[in-house]
């Protein structure tokens, strides 16, 4: 049902953001909580941060389908969140995939890509 996201297209993403260091970002507490709190409603956004939560809805839905490999990169890194911070995980997981209809999915993706 990906097709049903508004303004879906196949065209990738913009890659304006691919410079953003997202090792530092998970590497640092303070940075990753900015980046936390922006995801789920809770603190101020970045640019980059605003951009990726515009297309985190339809990025769960297609799996990544207009991914360059940096953002696949991104991908997973948000995805480790799991593993490292299992709360913030179920929270983002209630946000973004309410229904749990895309997240199966995407996790079976970011394991074999």
């Amino acid at each position: 049902m990906f097709w049903l996201i508004e303004g879906y297209t196949e065209e990738p993403y913009s890659n304006i953001y691919d410079q953003v260091d997202v090792d530092a970002i998970f590497n640092s507490e303070r940075f990753l909580n900015q980046y936390i709190n922006c995801l789920l409603d809770d603190g101020p956004c970045t640019a980059d941060g605003r951009s990726l939560k515009q297309v985190l809805p339809e990025i769960l839905a297609t799996q990544c389908a207009r991914c360059n490999e940096y953002q696949k990169k991104i991908a997973k890194k948000i995805w480790q969140l799991k593993e490292k911070k299992p709360k913030v995980w179920d929270q983002f997981k209630k946000k973004y995939d309410p229904e749990n209809i895309y997240i199966d999915k995407f996790e079976e993706y970011l394991k074999n890509n």
